[in-house]
């Protein structure tokens, strides 16, 4: 007996258009996002074929999507720090085994552009279950800017 493939799933956009999603790219966030308890179905959308960013696309609400990006790509050495328990929660022995998100924020002025540092989403690709945490150091901010000069923490993050 051969294993088929799940079919992917067609899945609205807050952006209007809809796409053809690969379940591999579905998943549930346990408990939610911070401020979304009970929201857990989520698609992992690439915004585009050039982007880094990803959207993550709820699918309980449609109107409601995160930008999201691996944080290595603007701090190659950042991993949160987790604990055992939130590791456990989605299925992971090590964080290494798993894959890092942080929700961005663009502003008007994109040279603003913050990453929540401290909330990072850790998704176990084998099992797609995720779960948003709350980051152990204290490097970690709420808006950790992005580009520019003034990359780190924003004034009182």
């Amino acid at each position: 007996m051969t294993d088929t493939p799940e079919a992917p799933r067609q899945v609205k956009l807050k952006t209007g258009p809809t796409v053809e999603v690969p379940q591999k790219h579905i998943l549930r966030i346990l408990d939610g996002l911070f401020g979304f308890a009970g929201l857990e179905n989520y698609a992992l959308i690439p915004y585009d074929a050039e982007s880094p960013f990803l959207w993550l696309q709820s699918l309980d609400e449609g109107h409601l999507a995160f930008l999201t990006l691996d944080p290595r790509l603007f701090s190659p050495d950042n991993r949160p720090v987790v604990l055992p328990d939130d590791l456990a929660a989605v299925g992971l022995d090590k964080l290494e085994n798993g894959i890092v998100l942080v929700i961005v924020v663009i502003p008007d002025d994109p040279k603003q552009m913050t990453a929540n540092l401290m909330g990072p989403v850790i998704v176990n690709p084998v099992t797609r279950l995720a779960k948003q945490v709350i980051s152990q150091s204290p490097q970690h901010k709420i808006r950790h800017h992005i580009l520019g000069e003034g990359s780190g923490p924003a004034a009182g993050a």
